[in-house]
């Protein structure tokens, strides 16, 4: 009966990611365990990723951040506001467990072509979004006293203040690199890198001259 419950939480956070409009992706094998092995937590990432979801959404709508779900502003939120709430509730140490195995397994995707949000992961955009979580995390530890609603908006002050990062880009969204050279697009299956010469840029810049 155990071991069905903790299979069942396990198809449910495993569906709500793929039903996720802003896409999780698809967990890793890594994810699968950690699910398996902490249920209860888990139940409570399922919970908070349509919140997530619903958020990202709304600020986009109200034009308070970009559309880039892939190394924009949006990506940012998305990934700073999961691993703020994830750490409130299960706590920092899962949470960054939590973080560091979906990175993971974007890698291991990356290599069988698989995309998340419609693009190949990189290294620097991985490393984009565990620098998002860890800054995250330290909000929801921060700020444990406060609501959902209250860290969901320190967050969103924190992305429009350039606390967080988000990948360099033109006013084409071509992606740049730190000198402002156009990096080649990664999405061509027959010359996809994983190490790529992206530059990341705090999630305030709008410039085509990245901050240093």
């Amino acid at each position: 009966m155990i071991l069905l419950l903790i299979w069942v939480t396990f198809i449910s956070l495993q569906t709500t990611a793929q039903n996720n409009d802003v896409h999780y992706g698809d967990l890793s094998s890594k994810e699968k365990r950690w699910a398996m092995l902490h249920p209860r937590a888990a139940k409570k990432v399922k919970k908070i990723i349509p919140e997530v979801r619903t958020e990202v959404r709304l600020r986009i709508s109200e034009g308070k951040i970009d559309s880039l779900i892939h190394g924009g502003q949006a990506d940012a939120y998305r990934h700073a506001l999961w691993m703020a709430l994830t750490a409130k509730h299960i706590g920092d140490k899962k949470a960054r467990k939590v973080g560091q195995m979906h990175e993971e397994g974007n890698k291991t995707y990356f290599y069988k072509s698989i995309k998340e949000d419609d693009s190949l992961q990189d290294s620097i955009s991985c490393q984009m979004d565990l620098l998002n979580n860890d800054l995250g995390i330290a909000y929801g530890i921060g700020y444990k006293d406060k609501s959902d609603e209250e860290i969901n908006e320190l967050i969103l002050n924190g992305i429009l203040a350039g606390e967080f990062f988000m990948l360099f880009r033109n006013k084409q969204n071509e992606f740049l690199d730190c000198e402002g050279n156009i990096v080649v697009n990664k999405n061509r299956i027959a010359d996809k890198r994983w190490y790529l010469p992206y530059c990341l840029v705090p999630t305030n810049n709008t410039s085509e001259i990245p901050t240093r």
